[in-house]
């Protein structure tokens, strides 16, 4: 299944889950990421050494093709002295900002906004007037949402 590298394969929500909620805990680092890979200078050359293809320098041909080319990959840091790679992280930068969008103008988005800038749960229900379960009800919402925007972007593969 080569054709499939990068796109994880479903097998149950409770790891999908886990890693959507890494990825929105992640998307400042990521789109930090982004955002350095998309301004980096780059090699202006195409082709070349050995590669099948002539030599062309043409650096704006080689910038407009970077652009709008999809990252394949960027490193985040994880922790001290340890990086993640983030596989197609403009596709999950899509997926967090739909989810945003989704859950706009109402207490889900006050919800998500407190939790992943790292607020306690105790504080946010407190601060929302909810009970804790309401609160993992509407977490677990906001999980299958996403999961359903990243199945649809090929993210993860259903079967």
């Amino acid at each position: 299944m080569e054709k499939f590298k990068g796109i994880e394969k479903y097998n149950g929500t409770r790891k999908y889950g886990k890693l959507i909620e890494r990825r929105f805990f992640q998307e400042d680092k990521i789109r930090q990421a982004v955002f350095e890979v998309r301004n980096d200078s780059g090699a202006g050359k195409t082709g070349g050494n050995g590669s099948g293809h002539a030599f062309v320098s043409d650096p704006t041909a080689s910038a407009a093709i970077r652009e709008i080319s999809p990252l394949r990959a960027v490193e985040i840091e994880a922790g001290k002295n340890e990086t993640e790679t983030i596989k197609w992280p403009e596709k999950w930068l899509a997926v967090i900002e739909a989810t945003y969008r989704h859950y706009e103008g109402g207490i889900m988005e006050e919800l998500l906004k407190y939790r992943y800038a790292g607020e306690t749960y105790q504080w946010t229900c407190s601060k929302l007037h909810i009970s804790n379960s309401t609160y993992y009800q509407m977490i677990t919402e906001v999980q299958q949402f996403a999961l359903a925007c990243a199945c649809q972007i090929g993210l993860v593969k259903v079967f």
